[in-house]
């Protein structure tokens, strides 16, 4: 049965978040994009900005990216985010749903030379995620009602100023693959139902 709240499913090219996707999103048409892909470097470039930009505005779009328990990214075990209870840190192979985000890189999609005559503007990123919508009718296991991600440039190759960050906001996951996906989506005025792939600290990317 396709889940008619969400029009199009992104992973991660990786097994774990296609495989996710699938399960948490049956019967929608997914699309398994590179962490290159995922991470535009100039606006309107790309397959990203290519598959977001024919959805019309005010869709949902599902969202599963590799992600990190802050404890696995050289940062100490967080608490988790918004989620109710003792801290805690999501284990790997744990999916977790995404409330909002915290943008820690300099640049992001809408960096750079834009075509001639289209308006440069940057959206509003409120109300973007959708966490009640990453809710499996079965398979996956999902951690939590929604946490705060931060957004890095690179998710086991943390700067000290975003490792300083983490741990002083006490956001429990971080990703790479993210907040890029978020910005362009706002911009084509579409919301994400988001969710986090836990690696292992030790694994290979997906």
């Amino acid at each position: 049965m396709t889940d008619r709240a969400v029009a199009l499913v992104l992973t991660a090219a990786g097994a774990a978040s296609r495989d996710a996707g699938a399960g948490l999103f049956p019967g929608v048409p997914l699309e398994a994009l590179t962490r290159e892909q995922l991470r535009p470097l100039a606006p309107f470039e790309g397959r990203l900005f290519e598959l977001l930009g024919e959805l019309p505005r005010g869709g949902v779009v599902g969202l599963v990216v590799p992600v990190l328990a802050a404890g696995g990214a050289a940062v100490p075990p967080l608490p988790c985010g918004s989620s109710p209870g003792p801290a805690c840190s999501p284990a790997p192979g744990e999916l977790v749903p995404i409330a909002d985000h915290v943008n820690l890189e300099a640049c992001g999609p809408l960096t750079g030379r834009w075509p001639v005559g289209v308006p440069r503007v940057f959206p509003s990123m409120t109300g973007i995620y959708q966490p009640m919508l990453v809710r499996p009718p079965r398979g996956p296991r999902v951690y939590s009602f929604g946490v705060v991600a931060a957004g890095v440039a690179a998710a086991r190759r943390l700067t000290p100023y975003e490792a300083r960050a983490v741990r002083e906001g006490a956001w429990s996951i971080v990703s790479d693959s993210l907040v890029r996906v978020a910005i362009v989506a706002a911009y084509h005025g579409l919301r994400l139902a988001a969710c986090g792939s836990v690696q292992a600290p030790t694994d290979d990317r997906e």
